[in-house]
Order: structure tokens, then sequence, then C-alpha cells
């Protein structure tokens, strides 16, 4: 059977730093902050991972020093959930408004209205060649 691998100080050094977020440049991790606060949190860090301590055990460390805040952000499941179901809605709102739409231009077909070419409807376009070519035996 073979023995599992020593953690590395470093490995778990780079993963922390590239995954938590710095307390000291909002929006940014701890490896991408450039203040020297950053620096010594990354010194810090090492240190705690040299002293035998666990991943789980130095970033529960930081939480409670820093806060939640420190493992970034997780939108909250009513603000996801909300912003789904009225993506959804505008769509239905979408949908309906089109079928409504095309019904009542089907029907203005149906019920014998002409259906309108470039302004005119075929009467009153019909009526207007009628007109014209009155105007050209004048």
């Amino acid at each position: 059977m073979v023995a599992p691998e020593p953690v590395q100080p470093e490995r778990v050094l780079a993963d922390l730093s590239n995954e938590l977020m710095s307390p000291y440049c909002p929006g940014r991790t701890i490896s991408s902050c450039p203040s020297g606060q950053a620096r010594k949190l990354e010194d810090d860090i090492l240190a705690q991972a040299q002293a035998g301590k666990t991943r789980q055990e130095i970033e529960q460390t930081l939480v409670e020093r820093f806060g939640p805040q420190i493992i970034g952000y997780a939108p909250q499941p009513v603000v996801l959930y909300g912003a789904a179901a009225a993506g959804f809605a505008g769509l239905l709102l979408l949908v309906w408004a089109g079928k409504r739409w095309r019904r009542r231009s089907v029907g203005m077909v149906a019920a014998g209205a002409a259906p309108v070419v470039g302004g005119l409807s075929a009467r009153d376009r019909g009526r207007l060649d009628d007109a014209l070519d009155e105007v050209d035996e004048f």
C-alpha cells in the first residue's frame, strides 16, 4: 500500500492565495492583490502550512479572522431564482404577445378584411388604380 504524499506547504499557499479573496483589495484574490498586507498574509498562510496545519484548518482560521467574505461571493438563492423567474415570465409574455398579434392578423384576413400592402388595402389599391386609369383617359 502506498502512503499518501505529504502536503507541500507551497502548494497549500498557492491554492489558498489563488482561491481566497483579499481582505485588503476588494474584488481581488490574495495573490492578485498588490498590497504589502497581502504579502504578509501569504507569509502567514505559508507559516501555518509549514507548521502542519491542513488547508481546511488554515481556511477556517482565515474565515474566523476576516469573515466569510474571504471565501468569495456566492449569490443568495433568492436572488438567483428571482432573476430566473423574471426572465421566464418575460419570455412567456413575449410568446403570448406574439401569438395574440398573429391571431389578430390571421383573424382580420379570415373576416374578409383585405391584407394591407404598402399601407393600402387591396380594395383601396384597386380604387386608386381605377382613378388613375380615368385620369390617363382624360
